[in-house]
């Protein structure tokens, strides 16, 4: 999580923000607004605009108070039945421009989230915009009420069209000829229309006057709307009768062949209305174990349909976005899907450098880190545009972050920073041995984003921040290779012969049989003398060490320690230890020795 809080830091600027005080007013405050913009004396374009936009908005308020549900009757006769189901049908066509409308609000206050994030505060046309998202936001919030209306409405018409099926009685008509009669007219009708149409195009060409043809098509269309109405009757009809008759099979038929109509004619969302209401009612009346069982294919995808379209009614509003749940779902699956997949590369890659001999630890440590968080970045923000959330809008997030930078994540993100250069510059690398300001030494066993982790030889593993190993003196013993020098002091007694006891020791360093031992004319081992101290002449042995033991600085300094003590013993040199020797002059005092018994001595 800290890396996206880093990245949030990239998106800092210094927008306007949405004035949340416009948008939750309510007529009181838009008069007290007017007012105080009809008092100023001097008018311009953005005042007039203003002014207008406040009495927009007051009458908005006005409007949102004086909505009410159309009265419903309940049926009582088939004629009723019939006109419930226009009515529903009504209701519909009036719910679907309203939610085009809702639509159509939604892309106009993208835009304008966009051009007032682009502007500072104290831009001249701030409040003009500002107003103008108010007024669109109350607009569509009125919109919504007016379509959670008439939603209910349609659901009274469902419960009515559901008692009165039960208890009213259809009917049965001799619809087939009249089906056909109608079928003939519409054919009749749609030649005319081609026909019109045929020659509308010709006098276009010829640049003659068109009014007239358009005036007989425009009532050829009204003619065929009203036979297709009719037609839509004598089924609805039909349907009802064959609900109250339990004919499961005719009731489905019938269905199919008024959702298929009314595709042809009216738009994919009465359609599904329309469907709806039929499914509710076959479901109503011959019950869910009828339904299923004379369900087909149609059945199952208006089902499916409705499914979708639950889901994608908005659960809550980010900055005036709508966010439904399958939106919110399919950014959690979209997030999720990115950390298993950067966890699968990390793995893979790790798999990879086991394998693989050309394949170093810390390379194979460097790529997984970055795919991984390359890969979680990718989802974070695929995750956030399926939301549908403007990037642009995260700026007074990212601002406010950005200060925290300076506080209490300064530390964070250096570490961070630090992390990246470690990893391209590759001066520390897992495996390094290191040594830390002289007290820490250990071998880099991992290199993260944030942090190093070095094991001791004690095998406790330390957490270093990756700032430290950037900004301190670190001492890498193995960054070229794994040669080093130790330096061994020893001493003997005065008095000894120096150069016996530089040969001793050498003899002693060829003969000790150590294979880790690595001598060339240019590196070879050494043994010189460096002072004469209060209590012995002191030496160091200088040899060089190749190979692992290097990492293990005190158990190797123990061995050639050992080897020297063995060999300056077994050949008689002194080693000497602190001592003191006492001289009295002659000519002092002498000295008075006083021994007292102690008491029950």
């Amino acid at each position: 999580m800290r890396l996206l809080f880093f990245l949030f830091f990239a998106f800092t600027l210094f927008a306007a923000d949405i004035n949340q005080t416009l948008i939750q007013g309510d007529s009181k405050l838009y008069r007290q607004l007017l007012h105080q913009i009809s008092k100023q004396k001097q008018t311009n374009e953005d005042t007039s605009l203003q002014k207008a936009l406040l009495k927009k908005l007051i009458d908005l308020e006005k409007s949102s108070t004086k909505i009410e549900p159309p009265k419903l009757s309940p049926p009582k006769k088939e004629d009723d039945l019939l006109e419930l189901i226009d009515t529903y049908i009504d209701v519909a066509k009036q719910k679907q421009v309203l939610i085009q409308t809702i639509d159509t609000l939604d892309d106009k206050l993208d835009v304008l989230r966009s051009q007032i994030a682009g502007l500072e505060n104290n831009a001249t046309n701030l409040n003009d915009l500002e107003l103008q998202y108010a007024f669109y936001v109350k607009e569509k919030a009125l919109a919504q009420k007016k379509v959670d209306m008439l939603a209910k409405v349609q659901e009274n018409i469902k419960n009515l069209l559901i008692s009165g099926i039960k208890s009213i009685p259809v009917q049965k008509s001799d619809s087939a000829k009249a089906l056909a009669a109608i079928e003939d007219d519409l054919q009749k009708i749609r030649k005319k229309i081609q026909a019109y149409n045929i020659e509308l195009e010709r006098r276009v060409l010829l640049g003659k006057d068109t009014s007239y043809l358009q005036k007989q098509i425009d009532f050829l269309q009204k003619k065929e709307r009203q036979s297709i109405e009719k037609k839509l009757g004598i089924l609805f009809q039909e349907f009802l009768f064959a609900l109250q008759t339990n004919r499961s099979k005719d009731v489905f038929s019938i269905k199919k062949e008024i959702v298929n109509l009314t595709k042809k004619y009216y738009s994919s969302d009465l359609t599904d209305a329309i469907n709806e209401l039929l499914s509710t009612l076959a479901t109503s009346i011959l019950g869910k174990a009828q339904t299923l069982k004379g369900a087909t294919f149609e059945e199952i995808k208006t089902l499916l349909k409705t499914i979708w379209k639950k889901a994608n009614e908005p659960l809550f509003t980010i900055n005036g976005i709508p966010i439904s749940s399958f939106k919110l779902f399919l950014a959690l699956l979209i997030f999720i899907l990115g950390i298993f997949i950067g966890t699968l590369y990390k793995s893979y890659v790790k798999n990879i450098s086991y394998r693989s001999k050309n394949f170093t630890q810390s390379t194979a440590t460097l790529l997984a880190n970055l795919g991984y968080y390359l890969l979680v970045i990718i989802a974070f923000f695929l995750a956030l545009n399926t939301l549908g959330i403007d990037l642009s809008s995260l700026a007074i997030v990212a601002g406010a972050l950005s200060v925290g930078i300076g506080f209490g994540l300064q530390n964070i993100v250096s570490n961070f920073v630090s992390g990246i250069i470690l990893m391209f510059e590759r001066s520390i690398k897992i495996g390094d041995y290191l040594e830390i300001d002289g007290e820490l030494r250990g071998h880099v066993s991992d290199i993260r984003m944030r942090s190093t982790t070095i094991t001791t030889n004690d095998n406790i593993d330390v957490i270093v921040p990756n700032q430290d190993l950037i900004q301190n003196k670190v001492i890498n013993w193995t960054m070229n290779d794994r040669i080093r020098r130790f330096r061994i002091p020893f001493g003997v007694a005065y008095g000894t012969d120096v150069h016996k006891v530089i040969k001793v020791v050498r003899e002693a360093v060829e003969k000790s049989g150590f294979t880790d031992i690595y001598n060339t004319p240019k590196r070879h081992t050494r043994v010189i003398m460096t002072g004469m101290g209060d209590s012995s002449v002191d030496f160091e042995l200088l040899v060089w060490v190749k190979g692992e033991e290097i990492l293990y600085p005190k158990r190797t300094t123990s061995r050639f320690l050992i080897l020297i003590y063995d060999a300056l013993y077994e050949h008689g040199i002194e080693i000497p230890f602190p001592q003191r020797d006492i001289h009295i002059r002659k000519g002092d005092a002498p000295i008075e020795v006083v021994l007292k018994k102690e008491e029950n001595s």
